[in-house]
């Protein structure tokens, strides 16, 4: 072959190829090893004292031999996870920064949604550790109910549109929450 036979063709008019498309991308945020390792490391942290939790739980009962007890999840879910951390950790030391390309700008009011969000999820936790109340001698557990108006306040915080959304997501979600952890595990919400 000769090298006009390896030189592709260019793109017609009209159309672009991805790496074309590309090219016209705002360049985003440049590459930063310090943050990505500064991730890494506060993940490590993060992990490390998730494991050390979870290896200290305190236990009612001490399980059979061969059993599982309440400290083997949490302890296999951490250690999972600081594996994988120092991992990335290894990962931005050694390698090149990754391209920031992929991430899009600020927008506008995007601050006053991160705190919005914040205070929402804070009443709803405030909401959820009251439990149940009774109401005219019934009575009624507030997770339900609360999981369905968290979950609503947070689609029309950031921008869900039309009944679906706000039918289709959230009741079938709590319900399914509800149903799995309250009932069948018997899990006290």
């Amino acid at each position: 072959m000769t090298p006009a036979e390896l030189t592709p063709e260019p793109a017609s008019e009209g159309t672009t190829s991805p790496t074309e498309a590309d090219d016209h991308r705002p360049a985003g945020p440049a590459p930063s090893r310090s943050l990505e390792i500064g991730v890494s490391f506060g993940t490590v942290l993060v992990f490390g004292g998730v494991l050390y939790l979870a290896i200290t739980l305190p236990l009612r009962a001490e399980a059979a031999p061969g059993q599982i007890d309440a400290r083997f999840w949490p302890t296999l879910l951490a250690g999972t996870g600081l594996v994988i951390a120092v991992g990335r950790l290894i990962t931005s030391t050694i390698a090149a920064p990754e391209e920031r390309r992929d991430l899009d700008a600020r927008r506008p009011g995007g601050f006053r949604r991160v705190l919005l969000t914040l205070l929402i999820t804070a009443a709803f936790v405030a909401v959820w550790s009251v439990g149940e109340v009774v109401l005219v001698g019934y009575r009624i557990q507030l997770f339900p109910i609360a999981m369905v108006v968290y979950l609503v306040a947070l689609l029309a915080l950031h921008g869900a549109r039309g009944w679906k959304p706000f039918v289709l997501f959230p009741i079938p979600l709590a319900l399914g929450t509800y149903l799995l952890f309250g009932i069948l595990l018997r899990i006290p919400l």
